[in-house]
């Protein structure tokens, strides 16, 4: 196994660091610096951050929860390792350890490819090594930036998966985004049932197109298509029509779906 290379450890007063000037993180949770807080206070830092020296101040290239940590407890100084590197490798190097965080979004994931393609003039090839992943995931992630602001927030939060937000994107409409966005927040969603409520979307607006259009209203509009959800249960796509309501507790939902 490799050895880290031998650095001194120095006490860096609070006041002269400065937080990431590109921050790949949208969010940082309040609970976890308070937690982080409180592992401190039990049991020290375990581990220094680490700095690089711009001018009289520094740079956080990593440890930016642990900084913050710091501040909350009221403290005046941090152990950091300081490197000295230029701004190219301190975003590659941020950005290779950020990706290896498991609570990362997809579209933390992808402020992070851009960032690098486009500020640091890093082609997705390059990306691609530098970071491990293949350039056709690095690329897929950056298309989550170019959705509307509303689909990135819902990613971000974790209230869908990127492919229903890929899936709602074919409605190409603003409003209607917004309007099956809350079905799949509230009830939840796969990405086949957002397909077919896409499908169904599309050809409900051609049969509109073509009546306006003054065209044949017996062959334009044949029978209504059904509209489906996705059973709370299985997943699965259901008729909306056929959905049963059941008036249960909590406790007792849990103990159907993990006995299925």
């Amino acid at each position: 196994m490799k050895k880290r290379e031998t650095m001194i450890v120095k006490n860096i007063p609070l006041s002269a660091i400065d937080r990431p000037a590109e921050p790949d993180r949208l969010s940082i949770d309040p609970e976890h610096i308070r937690d982080l807080a409180a592992s401190i206070t039990q049991v020290g830092l375990l581990s220094p951050i680490d700095l690089c020296p711009r001018g009289d101040r520094y740079e956080i290239i990593s440890g930016d929860c642990r900084f913050q940590a710091f501040l909350s407890l009221g403290r005046t100084e941090i152990p950091a390792f300081i490197k000295d590197i230029d701004a190219n490798t301190l975003s590659v190097v941020r950005a290779t350890e950020n990706l290896q965080r498991r609570d990362l979004t997809a579209i933390e994931e992808a402020r992070i490819y851009k960032n690098l393609h486009e500020n640091h003039n890093m082609s997705w090839d390059d990306i691609s090594r530098r970071t491990g992943k293949s350039v056709g995931l690095v690329k897929r992630r950056c298309d989550l930036l170019k959705m509307p602001e509303i689909l990135q927030k819902a990613i971000h939060e974790r209230k869908i998966g990127y492919a229903v937000a890929e899936e709602l994107m074919g409605l190409n409409d603003l409003g209607k985004i917004e309007y099956y966005l809350g079905f799949c927040v509230d009830h939840g969603a796969t990405k086949e049932v957002v397909r077919d409520w896409v499908k169904e979307e599309k050809s409900a607006q051609r049969q509109k197109d073509i009546a306006s259009a003054g065209g044949d209203w017996g062959s334009a509009l044949p029978e209504i298509k059904p509209t489906y959800i996705s059973c709370d249960l299985c997943i699965g796509p259901m008729l909306i029509s056929e959905a049963v309501a059941l008036r249960i507790c909590p406790g007792c939902y849990a103990t159907i779906k993990q006995n299925m």
